[in-house]
């Protein structure tokens, strides 16, 4: 079953709205900030003139990329969904930003951009989400400048835990969310075999661990965020879910919640 970030446009304005405020909260989460400050910190952003963030939903990071670059450097965000380009629009209009970020809608396996074009690729949270992650990472080595970086961040979301309550509840409620919203859960553990077909050198990796005990933010942000569109795709029957997500909140409530998922970020590089 494909994730609804590869149909979101199809999807309803419920959906959407959830989505979007999900990458939103994400995108401005104090820990999840850190860790993309840490792989920003790891790119020379001197002098670069032109960086695209592939799959940029609601542009929260591409408008964190303006604080890294000159306002000659060129920046673009691209994903496949219009809706998302609608909203990172209208967020990067309020930010004061309208002129440092040009926007488009594009299928990150397959952009409009010419061949060695930008400086930096920037892919956040995307290649689990994409029908054909080689196709995806072929794409960013055609992109990146010989000599360029490419950052790939996401979730290995093979790892993703709830602790609290049922075990058995908790792994079919955990596979629900991820049957709905992510495409290749495994794909950050073959990284290292599909960047060597794209042609790409491994110059960096940045393992990450993303966990709360006893309340949540992160995690309780996501069960709100996917159990509706997980109902809504049939991954799971909407007692059970609603019954589930209720269990987590009370857990919550009570300071006996328990969730974690391991990020990586690896940084690539272009041969000259």
């Amino acid at each position: 079953m494909p994730d609804i970030y590869q149909t979101l446009d199809q999807q309803g304005a419920e959906t959407v709205r959830a989505v979007a405020d999900r990458l939103e909260f994400r995108g401005e989460m104090a820990d999840f900030v850190k860790m993309r400050e840490r792989y920003f910190d790891q790119l020379d952003w001197a002098g670069c003139r032109r960086v695209v963030d592939l799959g940029c939903g609601t542009g929260v990071v591409t408008r964190a990329l303006a604080d890294r670059v000159g306002v000659e450097c060129e920046l673009v965000g691209s994903d496949l969904a219009a809706e998302l380009i609608k909203v990172a629009e209208e967020k990067t209009q309020a930010a004061g930003l309208a002129g440092r970020i040009r926007y488009e809608v594009a299928d990150s396996r397959k952009t409009r951009d010419a061949d060695d074009s930008f400086d930096i690729v920037i892919a956040h949270t995307v290649i689990s989400h994409v029908a054909d992650p080689a196709a995806m990472l072929a794409e960013t080595a055609r992109l990146a400048r010989p000599g360029g970086m490419i950052a790939i961040f996401d979730g290995d979301y093979a790892s993703l835990t709830i602790g609290a309550g049922d075990p058995e509840a908790n792994a079919e409620a955990v596979d629900a969310i991820l049957q709905t919203v992510v495409g290749n859960p495994f794909v950050l553990r073959h990284l290292p075999f599909l960047a060597r077909n794209a042609g790409l050198e491994i110059a960096g990796f940045i393992p990450e661990l993303l966990a709360e005990a006893g309340e949540t933010a992160f995690f309780g942000n996501m069960i709100d965020a996917y159990i509706g569109p997980s109902i809504q795709a049939g991954a799971i029957d909407a007692q059970t879910a609603e019954h589930w997500a209720e269990g987590q909140k009370t857990a919550a409530r009570e300071g006996t919640f328990f969730g974690s998922c391991n990020y990586y970020t690896y940084l690539l590089r272009k041969p000259e």
